[in-house]
């Protein structure tokens, strides 16, 4: 429970967490999980390509479970979230129902603004991706395991998504260490997270990262199905940006680039955690029975 936050994100929770002998281990914990559930899932592949795609989905499941989902609603949920526009909100609508992702239900109403809903397929994907990105909050927190040992049930996983992405929608005091150029260069383009996930799985004992970082253009390229060209091009603007640099080898130096990744990451485990001392808030009995 010592993870539970009061609204906002108090920069003291980061701080704890900055300083958390075992946050190199969880870093690499999360990275290695969503690049396996990557792998695992082609659909959540395309998901999990840049940010817009993944606060979409992140959204659509969140506005589904408060049986909200609308193009309308995503839009302003989208505007809100300060990551993508309302005319892009529409062609990722478009992108999920072409993944199966969603759904217009049979007994939708007639009038009004179309009401969609996720499938058994987003879902199943979504608990997926749950499921290992809470192995890594274990990692700092072990008694998260009591919520991460039952997302199948239908109950807690509905409770625990809603109240995980009401926090990611919750823009704390240092959000603007995520600056526009970290966003343009990394986030938004295609397969960048992915990118950084494959840079943070390369170490357990230190975070952000240190030593320079072997890199394949052609290897990165190719297993996260894009060509080595964009590939290029996105390396080349961290380094003319002041995000990166390469060496002579072609290593990544993350230099620049540590103020996001301090951020990001730990981040992204404080508002697992956060939610899992809220859902055990709501449902007591996982912890100590009915």
């Amino acid at each position: 429970m010592r993870w539970k936050l009061e609204p906002g994100i108090p920069e003291a929770a980061l701080e704890t967490v900055l300083a958390h002998p075992r946050l190199p281990a969880a870093v690499a914990a999360l990275a290695s999980g969503m690049l396996q559930v990557s792998a695992q899932n082609r659909a959540l592949d395309g998901i999990f390509k840049d940010t817009g795609r993944y606060v979409t989905a992140a959204l659509v499941v969140y506005l589904h479970m408060l049986g909200e989902l609308t193009l309308p609603k995503l839009k302003a949920y989208c505007m809100a979230s300060g990551f993508l526009s309302p005319g892009r909100a529409r062609a990722l609508l478009a992108y999920l129902r072409y993944l199966n992702f969603i759904a217009q239900p049979e007994d939708a109403p007639g009038r009004g603004p179309t009401r969609y809903a996720a499938t058994e397929m987003l879902m199943t994907a979504w608990r997926l991706h749950l499921r290992a990105a809470l192995g890594a909050a274990c990692v700092l927190e072990p008694a998260a395991r009591v919520v991460a040992e039952r997302l199948d049930e239908p109950e807690i996983f509905t409770l625990f998504g809603r109240l995980h992405i009401a926090g990611l929608l919750t823009r704390g005091s240092a959000e603007a260490t995520l600056d526009a150029t970290f966003l343009r260069v990394i986030m938004h383009r295609h397969a960048g997270n992915q990118l950084l996930w494959s840079l943070m799985a390369t170490t357990t004992t230190a975070f952000p990262p240190q030593e320079p970082i072997p890199l394949s253009v052609a290897g990165t390229a190719r297993r996260f199905g894009v060509s080595r060209i964009h590939v290029q091009r996105m390396l080349d603007d961290a380094v003319e940006t002041g995000l990166i640099r390469r060496t002579e080898a072609g290593a990544i130096v993350l230099g620049g680039i540590y103020p996001h990744l301090r951020y990001l990451y730990p981040m992204q485990l404080i508002k697992l955690l956060s939610a899992c001392a809220d859902t055990v808030t709501a449902r007591p009995d996982i912890v100590w029975g009915s």
